[in-house]
């Protein structure tokens, strides 16, 4: 009797080593959730398969339209990932989030009120989470609806770390004239500083800004932007937002590379569009190896102590930067700049500007080399600040290769302005860019 309990004693033991053996990695291995029609037991809606999702979840959303608003709150490691799907020989991938039925509402809440409303009204919105992945996913916000007091956005991280790639933000543009909201794909942070990658993705049609990264002007989130096409408006109405291609501001840092950026264009010297803005940025944001086509600054970086200064310390290089109609290809207005190696044609004030009207030692220590221009009032506008270098640079057909001061005249003949599709003609130098 003793042998038998012993012995039952032991296969018990030995039973439960076992279950736990198998069933431990179960509690840790990753899920995989499907949304849509072309998975057997899918969720109807992303939102609830965010719902049911623990750290290390991937989501798998098939191709179709889905009007919801999707916020992701204090989940890790998620993967939102669009999957193609085969009928009858032919392939679909297009997962497009619209809003749902009864419009927008906001949810979340924007850290930088300096420039616009304070809530956020976000097609998706990753808040206080870590390594959330988007991909292959389409948010178009279907240009139906004003801010409302908010400002309407594509896709949204605030203080999340992330991926965004292979992906679209579309139409996040309002009814109202002027409305100084309507973002394609935005960062925002008021501690640390979280990196978000976006990459390989399309924006067009947005309001306000295409990419975005914003702090609040002490610190911010980390940018990097590589690969992405983002189209303005073309000229807009006056009156209309200035429109911005890529920014990172207020405290925020990054790197652009390797992007297309064109059509972001004001039609007066009243404000500007940028095709690049850094503006009262911290650390050494760099813009490298962008085409930059049809804007009113080609790239800018700006000082500004109204928002903790910033705007220093940054590199532009190598950039293909063309069609700039008023401003510049590159306006330098902070200090302890660098652009050299870049390609900069037909810009309407000057290639390169040394810009001392930012305030504090804006427009110096800055160094300006090896650049190649072509056709522009000025090669290079020197300001009234110092000392920089200048030299050397590759000049062709300009007005004056280098000239002091912040504005260029012509010596002879016609400005050099473009007439642009609303038919206005685009002026003089005037108004900063601005976020």
């Amino acid at each position: 009797m003793i042998k038998k309990k012993k012995l039952l004693r032991t296969i018990t033991i030995v039973a439960a080593g076992l279950i736990a053996c198998f069933a431990t990695p179960t509690s840790h291995a990753a899920t995989t959730l499907w949304v849509g029609g072309c998975h057997a037991g899918s969720y109807a809606s992303i939102s609830a398969a965010v719902a049911a999702a623990s750290p290390g979840t991937t989501i798998n959303v098939c191709p179709g339209y889905y009007a919801e608003q999707v916020t992701i709150t204090s989940l890790d490691n998620l993967t939102l990932n669009g999957v193609p799907t085969t009928s009858a020989g032919v392939t679909t991938d297009a997962a497009v989030i619209i809003p749902p039925a009864g419009g927008m509402v906001a949810n979340g809440s924007i850290f930088d009120t300096n420039v616009g409303p304070a809530s956020a009204f976000a097609q998706i919105a990753v808040i206080n989470s870590l390594t959330v992945t988007i991909s292959h996913i389409t948010v178009d916000a279907q240009s139906s609806q004003s801010c409302g007091g908010g400002i309407l956005i594509g896709i949204y991280y605030q203080n999340s770390t992330g991926t965004v790639t292979n992906s679209a933000a579309r139409n996040q543009i309002t009814s109202t004239q002027g409305d100084q909201c309507g973002w394609g794909i935005a960062t925002e942070s008021n501690s640390g500083s979280p990196v978000l990658t976006v990459s390989n993705s399309s924006v067009h049609n947005f309001q306000k800004n295409g990419i975005v990264a914003r702090g609040i002007n002490s610190n911010g989130p980390t940018l990097t932007a590589m690969g992405n096409t983002v189209i303005g408006s073309g000229v807009v109405a006056p009156g209309d937002a200035a429109q911005n291609g890529i920014e990172i501001a207020f405290g925020a840092t990054g790197k652009v590379t390797g992007n297309y950026v064109a059509d972001v264009l004001y039609p007066n010297s009243s404000s500007g569009g940028t095709g690049i803005l850094f503006y009262a940025t911290s650390g050494s944001p760099m813009a490298v190896t962008n085409v930059v086509e049809s804007s009113n600054v080609g790239i800018g970086v700006y000082y500004d102590v109204n928002y903790g200064g910033g705007g220093n310390g940054a590199t532009i290089n190598t950039n293909h930067i063309g069609g700039t109609q008023m401003f510049d290809g590159i306006d330098l207005c902070g200090n302890d700049e660098i652009a050299e190696s870049n390609i900069i044609y037909n810009s309407a004030n000057s290639a390169v500007h040394l810009d001392d009207t930012c305030g504090g030692s804006s427009g110096s220590n800055s160094t300006v080399k090896s650049n190649t221009i072509n056709e522009s009032c000025a090669g290079i506008l020197t300001g009234t600040g110092g000392p920089n270098t200048t030299a050397p640079n590759t000049y062709s057909n300009v007005g004056y290769e280098i000239l002091s001061g912040d504005t260029c005249t012509p010596p002879s003949g016609p400005n050099n302005n473009v007439v642009g599709k609303s038919g206005e003609q685009l002026t003089a130098k005037g108004r900063k860019p601005r976020p």
